[in-house]
């Protein structure tokens, strides 16, 4: 959710923003704040999930101290900073040569 459809969704409202207002400024500052309200949201949310499973682990019998939330962070932000990274230097990004149509040249 946090890497592909609330930033496409908040494009969206941004876009339609832009057309019924015909202001590009307002489409993008729409964009902007529901990107942020929508990734703060998921965010909280999936904090509270990660409390509430360390909760039901204690009360299991396993002696569990902190969530895993960080760790699957992490992880996503690596692998997505990874594959961005190469996407932009590799694939489409300045001099690629490779696939972005630019034929050697």
């Amino acid at each position: 959710m946090l890497w592909g459809p609330i930033p496409v969704a908040a494009l969206w409202v941004g876009s339609q923003i832009d057309y019924l207002s015909g202001s590009l400024m307002a489409g993008l500052i729409a964009a902007v704040a529901a990107v942020a309200a929508a990734l703060y949201g998921a965010l909280a949310l999936l904090l509270r999930v990660d409390r509430l499973w360390v909760l039901v682990r204690r009360a299991t019998g396993h002696p569990q101290q902190e969530g895993v939330l960080a760790r699957v962070f992490a992880v996503g932000a690596v692998l997505g900073g990874s594959a961005f990274a190469i996407w932009f230097l590799l694939i489409h990004g300045p001099g690629s040569t490779l696939f972005s149509g630019n034929g050697g040249t």
